[in-house]
């Protein structure tokens, strides 16, 4: 897959975090192409409630559709501002995500968080990540809190260019940022806000010596994870909360049917009645977001080793996009557009 040139993989921690997501991470460490961006309100658009991020048109923008597949549209056209990690808000009448921070220069990797309405008007920058560190700021992740008044997400902080986030929150004008984590040896990423104090999230210690992804809460207050739900001996990552808090979607590292890989597995919200989904015959399953009425989970499945061109190992892989039913595990598939064509991620379920 290209994004903007070549990836290229900066140290066996950045691999790690390859390894924790491939759907996202793939997009993390790749540079963005084009000129800076601007700041003017986009063009107006009608979204449905299914956002994705393409490279259909040759560069990532984003896109709508509706549950079953149907009503694909491209919303946003700006060949100087790549859009990734769409998220709606709560009420469904903003999108936060990110772009190419417009302190970087077209060659060189960056990213900001912004903001705009449903309707693609009026779109601001929120954040200006510190740029002090090889002229390499960076936020990713965003995660609307519940009321839709603030924020949190993920920030790589100098000097840790060696793979290490912390986990920040800001309202959503773009006042109070507020550090909440200061860990030198983790790698973090929250996923959805539990309460005003808590929030729901993964890390990964590199002081362990195998180093495998655990789910935790993290108070907001302290900066502390509190509590951990993960087993010791699991390997998890990308957990995804219910709208009614009582269960946890994620992907855990394990073997199905012979084959090693990240499979879909989901919990009660205390870290009780662990069980494994059986939706795919791919290497990797990583849920994105429940339905409104937490019946069905929106999920992305990849297989790497299956390329658009198997001499170009930055080739567009095999990847689907599909609804899964909690109560059967039946699997809808809603792919927009051919692996061979084009690389398509989802991103969010809108909740209204």
């Amino acid at each position: 897959m290209k994004f903007g040139g070549k990836i290229k993989y900066l140290n066996p921690k950045l691999k790690r975090i390859l390894y924790w997501g491939i759907a996202t991470a793939i997009l993390l460490f790749a540079p963005f192409c084009g000129k800076e961006a601007p700041m003017e309100p986009g063009n107006c658009f009608e979204a449905g409630p299914i956002l994705f991020v393409s490279d259909k048109s040759g560069l990532w923008q984003l896109y709508s559709m509706n549950t079953d597949g149907s009503n694909v549209k491209q919303l946003t056209f700006d060949p100087n501002f790549p859009v990734d990690e769409a998220r709606w808000s709560p009420d469904g009448k903003k999108i936060v995500f990110t772009s190419m921070d417009d302190r970087v220069a077209p060659n060189q990797r960056g990213r900001a968080l912004y903001v705009m309405n449903a309707d693609g008007t009026e779109r601001y920058k929120l954040t200006n990540p510190p740029f002090e560190a090889f002229h390499y700021p960076f936020d990713t992740r965003p995660v609307w809190s519940d009321d839709g008044k603030r924020i949190a997400f993920s920030r790589l902080m100098p000097p840790e260019m060696s793979g290490d986030f912390d986990t920040f929150m800001i309202d959503v004008d773009g006042k109070n940022e507020l550090r909440i984590t200061n860990y030198r040896n983790l790698l973090e990423f929250v996923t959805a806000f539990v309460n005003d104090s808590t929030l729901l999230g993964t890390y990964c210690d590199y002081r362990r010596p195998d180093q495998k992804g655990q789910i935790a809460y993290l108070d907001i207050r302290t900066g502390n994870y509190f509590k951990t739900i993960s087993p010791y001996e699991k390997d998890d990552s990308s957990p995804v909360l219910s709208l009614d808090k009582r269960s946890v979607a994620f992907s855990s590292l394990t073997t199905k049917d012979g084959l090693r890989g990240r499979f879909l597995n989901l919990m009660e919200s205390d870290g009780s009645n662990r069980r494994q989904f059986f939706i795919s015959s791919r290497q990797y399953e990583y849920p994105v977001e429940w339905s409104p009425d937490g019946q069905r989970i929106l999920c992305i499945t990849q297989d790497p080793n299956v390329k658009s061109d198997p001499n170009d190992p930055y080739s567009n892989f095999l990847q689907d996009i599909l609804i899964v039913s909690v109560e059967d595990s039946s699997v809808r598939i809603i792919t927009p557009f051919p692996y061979r064509e084009a690389y398509s991620t989802a991103t969010s379920w809108r909740r209204r």
